[in-house]
């Protein structure tokens, strides 16, 4: 469940993105807004991702609509199963309806706003990288480096405050760091791979027969489970040891 709605919600989130980009101007193959989107769709020609994104900020207005709106629904969804998983890892009942809703909205809120500023400012700042410091972001190994290190901020300050809000257990911040660490370096090292991974379902037939979508979604599927491995050590590192100190030893 919780691949199928973040798939359900990558499409409307990346249009919504787009959209509140519009007014940042015309993008190109060489910009950075169109180079994060090839990262995500490695397998996509760079000059059809160059006309989605014109397209996209020609309607800008409908398409904001429709993506919020849809990614509304597909984003609650995904934070309501992200909650269940962790609930049942942590032995706990879900919140009340609207109280696990309006959580949900709030990490959606903090999330778009998360991510419009920070393509915002990466468009800009890698423009003025380009007038002032040519030689930095010339240098493939220092752009690579910044763009790993970046990327990699924004996921683990995601999974921690998905695990310490959406978590029906009174945590500290610190009670959901070893995992959120763990989970950020086999999500970041997932997305190196990516490229390998779509090699590979290019010659398996059984994923290359259902298409993009499908090998999109097993992704997601290993993603999920990472998410949710890394609420098993936070669990184990705070309740483990009680818990097998607990198990009756040899028989009644």
């Amino acid at each position: 469940m919780i691949a199928y709605f973040a798939l359900l919600a990558f499409v409307p989130l990346t249009f919504l993105a787009l959209s509140l980009l519009a007014f940042t101007g015309q993008p190109s193959e060489s910009s950075f807004l169109v180079r994060e989107i090839k990262q995500a769709l490695p397998e996509t020609p760079i000059e059809d991702i160059v006309r989605l994104v014109r397209t996209v900020q020609d309607n800008a207005a409908a398409l904001g609509i429709l993506g919020g709106a849809f990614l509304l629904w597909a984003a609650l969804s995904l934070f309501s199963v992200l909650e269940s998983a962790f609930n049942i890892v942590y032995g706990r009942p879900n919140r009340a309806f609207l109280h696990g809703k309006g959580l949900a909205l709030a990490l959606l809120v903090g999330s778009l706003v998360t991510l419009f500023v920070a393509l915002l400012i990466g468009s800009f700042g890698v423009q003025v990288l380009k007038d002032w410091a040519p030689w930095f972001i010339d240098n493939p190994s220092v752009a690579y480096g910044l763009s790993v290190a970046v990327s990699s901020l924004g996921i683990f300050a995601f999974i921690v405050s998905v695990y310490y809000v959406l978590t029906n257990e009174r945590l500290r911040v610190r009670d959901v760091l070893p995992g959120a660490i763990f989970a950020t370096v086999l999500l970041q090292t997932s997305f190196q791979i990516l490229p390998v991974f779509l090699r590979y379902a290019e010659i398996n037939p059984v994923l290359k027969a259902f298409g993009s979508p499908a090998i999109l979604l097993v992704w997601l599927y290993v993603m999920a489970n990472v998410l949710v491995f890394g609420a098993e050590l936070n669990w184990w590192r705070a309740h483990g040891r009680e818990a097998f100190e607990e198990e009756p030893v040899g028989l009644a």
